[in-house]
């Protein structure tokens, strides 16, 4: 008896829909975190797949998932600059495609049908390069980009809860609103023509810059007219943002623009004198200092309010000043920058500064400085690395996650020294720490990167751990290598999400978590699909 067309379509359009799960949620982040061992399973699951099917259908179905995967390939590459490429370049591929499914594999109109049309609504319904994430998270906004200038592969990112609404915005920095595209420049051919793109080329100009501070607003992401904000929030605001120098030595960030310190040519031919080129760097780095210090009014660090305590702090000529629960203080301090605030096991907020090393100061009764902790350059690495307070054993102590190579989780201790709870493995230059919150409803948690359990390159994925005295323990993990991870309730739902961005593409992610069992269902439908095709070979055989 032949069976019914319409249930063979809807059979093939199944086993596409399964294929496409199964691949992307199963055996690609399998590739990902376990590389070569991950080959040796699949290779003898494939051969075992291969004499699973019945003779008589093993070329319909072999052609079918080769042809249906080449597909779902084929339309993520399309050239997306304009509408009619989109079009083009797709109905390239599904006729070629198409063609050769139906002509080798010997498949029917309807399977054709079911591969193209299940091939078409994946790439429409999933954005390809976020669909790794699906397995807790949803990507609820996708902004575009925010920079058009070329000189820039990432600014800083961070939360602030700009009017008071309970939500938190989003402030980065962009020109995408003040900057056209840059255009297209063809290759020159005459020499008159080379000679003018050399001499654009040559000269650094300077490029706009502004604050960018993202609000959410019926449903999506939507700026903020920075006219609409007072100075005093725009201080407050740009307190906030981390400290960056984006592009340095080339550029500095100065009055909502990217000034050029140096010009090529002249950079070039001074960094060429090997013996005077360290001396011409150091001067760049001065001139910075300085203007740092122009534009502070002489404070080489200060800050309207950092953690519970702390307000209107400054480091100028070597001393440190401000005020702890409404109390003024002062000392001395070869400190140059000011970190953060932790709460310390005598139940006071300590002020952790960086200057040759790390200093974690309290405020004494009589309004002087006194140094409870300190962490040297011999015991850590310093100069690159994060400073994170957090209560991972929730006994109303900060431990410190130090993100840095190697990372450490550190414990204060009321001798005034540092326990090291936790350190990453030797070698390991991936690894490094976030943040630690909420994610969505759940318990605070370690966010943090880190590579593949058995690669030796050194991608990171973002990752969510929990502290245990036996270590960190994952909860779960996003692969795709996500940069200036902040967490934050942006959407006003009591629910923390994740934003970030990838590096050099300027645009903001926003990844909320689902509480859906991706996975197990995933596993579920992969082994269904192993008993069925079990069933099929014993009742065929």
């Amino acid at each position: 008896m032949r069976s019914n067309p319409i249930v063979q379509s809807l059979g093939w359009a199944v086993y596409a829909i399964a294929l496409f799960l199964i691949y992307h949620l199963l055996v690609k982040p399998a590739f990902l975190d376990l590389t070569w061992i991950a080959l040796l399973v699949f290779l003898p699951l494939l051969a075992g797949f291969y004499f699973l099917i019945h003779p008589s259908e093993r070329r319909q179905v072999l052609v079918f998932t080769i042809g249906f995967l080449l597909l779902d390939r084929a339309l993520t590459r399309v050239d997306v600059k304009t509408t009619a490429a989109i079009l083009i370049g797709g109905a390239i591929a599904v006729i070629v495609i198409g063609l050769l499914v139906k002509w080798y594999g010997r498949l029917n109109w309807k399977a054709v049908g079911a591969l193209v049309i299940i091939a078409l609504l994946a790439n429409v319904t999933f954005n390809r390069y976020t669909l790794t994430a699906l397995s807790h998270f949803t990507v609820t906004e996708e902004t575009d980009r925010l920079y058009n200038g070329d000189w820039v592969d990432y600014f800083p990112i961070t939360l602030y809860d700009v009017d008071g609404d309970g939500k938190q915005e989003i402030v980065t920095y962009g020109n995408a609103m003040e900057l056209p595209l840059p255009e297209t420049v063809e290759k020159p051919e005459t020499e008159e023509e080379k000679k003018a793109l050399a001499e654009k080329l040559l000269h650094l100009q300077p490029e706009p810059v502004s604050l960018y501070v993202m609000r959410w607003q019926d449903g999506q992401l939507v700026r903020m007219d920075n006219k609409e904000l007072s100075p005093e929030t725009l201080a407050l605001i740009r307190e906030q943002m981390p400290t960056d120098y984006p592009g340095f030595p080339y550029y500095t960030m100065k009055d909502d623009q990217l000034v050029p310190n140096v010009q090529r040519q002249n950079y070039a031919e001074a960094m060429l004198q090997v013996g005077t080129a360290p001396y011409r760097a150091f001067l760049l780095d001065m001139e910075n200092i300085a203007n740092k210090l122009a534009e502070n009014k002489g404070s080489m660090d200060l800050r309207q309010e950092l953690g519970r305590n702390y307000k209107d702090l400054h480091i100028i000529d070597g001393v440190l000043t401000g005020t702890y629960d409404g109390k003024p203080f002062s000392g001395p301090t070869d400190a140059t920058k000011l970190l953060t605030t932790m709460m310390l096991p005598d139940g006071r907020e300590g002020l952790m500064i960086m200057g040759q090393h790390i200093s974690v100061m309290t405020v004494e009764a009589d309004g002087s400085l006194k140094e409870a902790y300190v962490l040297t350059r011999k015991e850590a690495e310093l100069a690159t690395a994060e400073f994170i307070p957090a209560d991972i054993d929730h006994d109303q102590v900060d431990e410190l996650l130090l993100a840095g190579k190697p990372s450490y989780i550190l414990k204060p201790t009321p001798e005034g020294t540092w326990d090291i709870l936790w350190k990453s493995a030797d070698g390991d230059d991936s690894f490094r720490f976030s943040n630690y919150a909420a994610v969505g409803n759940g318990k605070a948690e370690i966010i943090a990167k880190a590579k593949s359990w058995v690669s030796t390159t050194d991608s990171r994925y973002l990752s969510g751990f929990d502290y245990t005295p036996a270590g960190l323990k994952e909860n779960w993990r996003i692969y795709l290598p996500l940069i200036n991870v902040q967490i934050g309730d942006i959407d006003g739902d009591q629910q923390n999400e994740i934003i970030g961005t990838i590096y050099n593409t300027h645009r903001i992610l926003v990844f909320k978590q689902h509480d859906i069992p991706v996975i197990p269902i995933t596993i579920a439908i992969f082994i269904g699909l192993v008993a069925y095709g079990i069933v099929r070979r014993v009742r065929h055989a």
